[in-house]
């Protein structure tokens, strides 16, 4: 068999704080964890989105120079609901939605950031009110309702992308408050993206899937791809070591998971998507939506998981 696809495999778990996280490592910051030819560094935390950025580029940077090829998977939505890129950016697909939000959004370096306000302004093209929801209740954002019932009007979007209503306990991109909501992430991480991507020193280096390649392994030294860790929930738990904030062994757990995988050949399969999608559902996945790495491939995900997995020779 041929050697695996990518040397070094980093997970991403971001989080949209509107100041900066603790000092000491705590659960809904940003952590990352890298493996490189299958040997894991210990994971990484971020006390702000700048700081991430800018540790990420160089990460990347540091990777393509040396001649190696990495899959980088971040945990939030790459893409909302068929219609929504041309609606709002008035482009093709989620690559132009991409640069829309990137140029409206201020994320400052403590952390502070617009994002309700560019929330706002997507609701303002939409008839009646949302369909973006949740915000606290002190906050004037008129807009956005605060729960969803509380939305209406006619030609909002779908609820769910295609993938969200396959993801057990995927959230709407719709909910930018509350429990488990991953909205703000998605806003706030989706320039972040942008910016990797338009990188002087990453340009032409870096793919990002479905959406540049369809749904098939990228040819690029960069892939950045959509996670969802609770896939693996599980297994993170299971692994957890003492006094470890679960999002740590998340990030790892997966990172390690992706990489034996694929020293085991069995990572490109991921990347076609799930054998049940329809033409047009890869369509719209490929142009608009993107799909989950792992979704409908979650057996072989989660035997990777389990440390004592063998991994084929290579």
């Amino acid at each position: 068999m041929s050697g695996p696809l990518f040397d070094t495999h980093v997970v991403i778990d971001w989080s949209a704080r509107s100041r900066p996280s603790p000092a000491r490592p705590t659960k809904d910051a940003i952590w990352f964890a890298v493996v490189r030819y299958g040997e894991a560094e210990a994971p990484v935390y971020c006390r702000t989105r700048h700081e991430a950025r800018g540790r990420l580029t160089e990460l990347f940077v540091a990777e393509a120079d040396a001649g190696r090829r990495v899959l980088a998977g971040f945990d939030f939505p790459f893409g909302y609901p068929a219609g929504v890129a041309a609606k709002v950016s008035g482009g093709k697909g989620a690559l132009d939605l991409w640069d829309w939000i990137a140029g409206r959004v201020q994320d400052r370096d403590d952390n502070t950031s617009n994002r309700f306000e560019v929330a706002a302004e997507i609701n303002r093209l939409y008839p009646g009110v949302g369909p973006f929801w949740g915000r606290p209740q002190s906050w004037d954002y008129p807009e956005i309702p605060i729960g969803g019932r509380a939305r209406h009007g006619h030609g909002h979007p779908p609820e769910r992308r295609i993938a969200d209503r396959l993801a057990k306990g995927a959230k709407t991109v719709w909910q930018l408050a509350y429990t488990g909501s991953v909205g703000s992430q998605v806003i706030l991480g989706l320039p972040t993206l942008a910016a990797l991507r338009n990188h002087p020193e990453l340009a032409g280096r870096i793919a990002v899937w479905p959406f540049d390649s369809g749904l098939a392994v990228p040819d690029a030294q960069i892939v950045l791809a959509e996670i969802y860790p609770s896939l693996l929930q599980k297994e993170a738990h299971a692994a957890r070591e003492d006094a470890e904030v679960l999002d740590s062994a998340q990030v790892r757990i997966n990172a390690e998971a992706f990489s034996r995988l694929d020293r085991s050949g069995g990572l490109a399969a991921l990347f076609g998507g799930s054998s049940d999608l329809t033409e047009e559902e890869r369509r719209v996945i490929e142009t608009e939506e993107a799909w989950i790495l792992g979704l409908g491939h979650e057996t072989a995900l989660r035997s990777a998981a389990v440390k004592e997995a063998a991994c084929a020779p290579i």
